[in-house]
């Protein structure tokens, strides 16, 4: 069981088309695209036109962007904070947020991060 992690989530979603779904324990969900990654305050607003659930979103470089697999999607493997991405970089959830990097061994050395979703405060 992963510490972090609850759910993975294989859909299309029009007109974003395929996205991997990382429910988390306490009720955030990180999408990944083919291009990008979104944090969201929970599931149902991922779906909100207006983008009221977002807390952040970033594109990931062109070097670093994941291959869709009928059988795992974007993710390739996720545990206790490491996300492989499917041929493409890793995201790391850290204490501070969800950040992007080059391989597993930039993410545990805390070297060459791309990008870094602030989670939001904890009492908002």
């Amino acid at each position: 069981m992963d510490t972090i992690i609850d759910q993975q989530e294989n859909l299309s979603l029009p007109p974003r088309g395929n996205v991997t779904l990382l429910h988390f324990h306490q009720g955030m969900v990180l999408l990944v695209g083919e291009d990008a990654v979104g944090l969201y305050r929970d599931r149902v607003a991922i779906d909100d036109p207006l983008a009221n659930g977002v807390i952040g979103y970033e594109t990931i470089p062109a070097p670093l962007q994941p291959q869709w697999s009928e059988e795992c999607g974007f993710v390739q493997e996720h545990q206790s904070g490491f996300v492989g991405l499917n041929e493409g970089g890793v995201l790391f959830i850290r204490p501070d947020g969800v950040a992007l990097y080059p391989s597993g061994m930039h993410a545990l050395q805390n070297q060459q991060m791309c990008w870094l979703i602030s989670f939001p405060p904890l009492n908002a």
